[in-house]
């Protein structure tokens, strides 16, 4: 599979959130690199894990900070991707077929880029000013 590459028009205009989603790119490049290794599918949930503590908690305030009208939706959403994480890494841990679970996170992942970051996060864009989220900064 092809990998991803960051792309202006996916900028936020926030730094701090540029970053991160960069650093989500990376994850799902490097599932791509090696899905048949069962120690990497460990670390991209390891990294998913940390990614949405950190990414999630860092938009959510900001967008709080700034009055997102749809911040409850947003959440929802962020919300729905940690339960699908903790259940296909379950299903991971029980033993599903390793090639198979490798391949549905990657296309997860990449559908997830595209729908939320592309869309459901552009629509903050407007809200949240161009300097907003210098601090707790996640380098990407």
């Amino acid at each position: 599979m092809e990998h991803l590459q960051w792309k202006p028009e996916y900028s936020v205009g926030v730094p701090v959130l540029d970053r991160q989603h960069r650093g989500l790119i990376r994850i799902i490049n490097k599932l791509t690199d090696e899905t048949e290794s069962d120690g990497m599918i460990d670390w991209v949930f390891d990294q998913l894990e940390a990614y949405t503590r950190e990414h999630f908690a860092t938009e959510e305030r900001l967008l709080e900070q700034y009055d997102y009208p749809d911040l409850a939706a947003h959440r929802k959403q962020h919300r729905n991707f940690e339960q699908w994480l903790k259940a296909v890494r379950m299903t991971w841990r029980s033993g599903a077929p390793r090639d198979q679970i490798a391949a549905t996170v990657s296309a997860f992942l990449r559908d997830w880029l595209i729908r939320h970051i592309l869309s459901s996060d552009m629509a903050y864009k407007g809200v949240v000013g161009t300097n907003g989220g210098t601090e707790g900064q996640m380098e990407a």
